[in-house]
């Protein structure tokens, strides 16, 4: 036993006599007490953290994530980002078959990939409008070794087993809140031990020995857990080990063994099972911004940044399944893209206000008319034509403007703005301009 081990159990079994002493004392405080002095032993049982040094010319995943006759396809997240989720980064989501009727999935057991610790828990409540029922989740952050982290999320259910050995409910911190609550841990668990329960779950793994994605305003991304745990009221080891290290994000499949590998590479594909990735980076990105371009991830104020709980900014990026289709995830933040301009019945009212909060896709084009998002340059407006709302949604009946500007001191700017006046962009007047409705986004 280490000498920290050691001062963490003499600890623990302080606490616990003086609980039970404070019982004998005072027995109408007993049930809170009893339950606190269980919340200490279930920590006097937790073993000591895995930081020990990832094996060499080894990969630190041992076994699968699920039974992947269970899962119809994995989506790589790079290319677009629902309202508030994690910024396009090479996380993949695990889509299981179809279950019981045509709408469902199938519910999968969430495995361990390796003999790992798990290092922190979330539950998540998501409240729902109209009266529908709430959604919890679970997050399960995980370390194989000392350079290596990654989590599972969104999963439906988590191990009665895990839950009691972090303490229980009782046990977790709220951060902000009572829907969204953490503890950390020290847990450990087997290859192929059970996790949790999903009708599908997200993968996100990072490598602190990578070189990190290249990012043209890199301080936007260096979390600093201190000023949000004294907001939460939570340990700052709390909040660092449940924020994501996005620049040094890396696709998870990359880190199982040769031949897993290659058949949950085969897996890559749209949520759908119907297009497969293309291409050797199959597991590919949008992480990365293009410097003095538009590709990457833009935040809809200057001071904004990618350490926020919920982080609030678009990203400009090819399709990761097929890199030759372009996508605008902007998820409401355009407010010149109104209903309007949705190609819907007019009764679908309902129908054309949500698909104006969707990511639009398009062909990739040439010169100014849908250009890469790479070969945007300064001053410069460009017009994107033939846009949709997702892959196979409904057209937009109008064309997006776009113009992106450096600043020697402070941030580069990105305007944009849907233009209802044009069905395509040669129905624009030249020299394209913006009519004072446009919106600003900041790198």
């Amino acid at each position: 036993m280490s000498g920290s081990d050691y001062f963490i159990r003499l600890a623990a079994f302080i606490f616990i006599s003086a609980t039970l002493i404070g019982v004998i004392v005072s027995p109408t405080a007993g049930r809170k007490a009893i339950e606190r002095a269980g919340a200490a032993a279930s920590y006097l049982e937790l073993p000591a953290a895995n930081g020990k040094a990832c094996a060499f010319a080894q990969p630190p995943l041992a076994g699968p994530f699920a039974d992947i006759e269970d899962v119809l396809s994995i989506s790589p997240l790079g290319g677009v980002t629902a309202p508030g989720e994690t910024l396009p980064a090479p996380y993949i989501r695990i889509n299981t078959k179809r279950g019981e009727t045509a709408f469902a999935r199938r519910s999968t057991a969430a495995l361990s990939p390796a003999k790992t610790d798990i290092v922190a828990i979330e539950r998540i409540i998501e409240r729902s409008p109209k009266g529908r029922a709430a959604n919890t989740s679970w997050i399960v952050h995980f370390r194989p070794c000392e350079s290596i982290s990654f989590y599972y999320g969104r999963l439906d259910t988590i191990s009665d087993d895990i839950l009691s050995r972090a303490g229980g409910l009782r046990a977790f911190t709220e951060l902000g809140g009572p829907d969204h609550l953490a503890v950390e841990t020290n847990i450990r668990v087997q290859k192929g031990e059970f996790i949790g329960q999903a009708d599908g779950f997200d993968i996100g793994l990072h490598d602190a020995n990578a070189a990190p994605a290249q990012f043209e305003a890199p301080e936007r991304y260096a979390a600093n857990p201190f000023p949000r745990a004294a907001v939460f009221n939570a340990a700052p080891s709390l909040i660092d080990a449940i924020s994501p290290k996005t620049p040094q994000a890396r696709c998870p499949i990359d880190y199982l063994p040769g031949a897993l590998r290659e058949s949950w590479s085969a897996k890559l594909g749209d949520s759908w099972g119907i297009r497969k990735a293309r291409g050797e980076n199959a597991c590919r990105t949008a992480i990365a911004d293009a410097p003095g371009a538009a590709r990457g991830v833009w935040f809809t104020d200057a001071a904004h940044n990618a350490a926020a709980s919920r982080v609030s900014a678009v990203a400009l990026s090819p399709d990761t399944i097929d890199p030759d289709r372009l996508i605008f995830a902007l998820h409401g933040r355009l407010s010149s893209l109104t209903p309007e301009m949705i190609a819907l019945p007019p009764l679908m009212d309902q129908e054309k206000a949500e698909a104006t909060k969707d990511f639009l896709s398009f062909r990739k084009g040439d010169g100014r008319i849908n250009p890469a998002f790479d070969n945007v340059r300064d001053n410069q407006i460009y017009c994107f034509e033939g846009l949709r709302t997702n892959f196979v949604g409904p057209q937009i009946n109008g064309v997006i403007l776009l113009q992106r500007k450096s600043a020697a001191n402070g941030p580069a700017i990105l305007k944009m703005e849907a233009r209802a006046d044009a069905r395509s962009c040669i129905d624009l007047a030249d020299p394209w301009a913006f009519t004072g409705r446009e919106t600003m986004f900041y790198r």
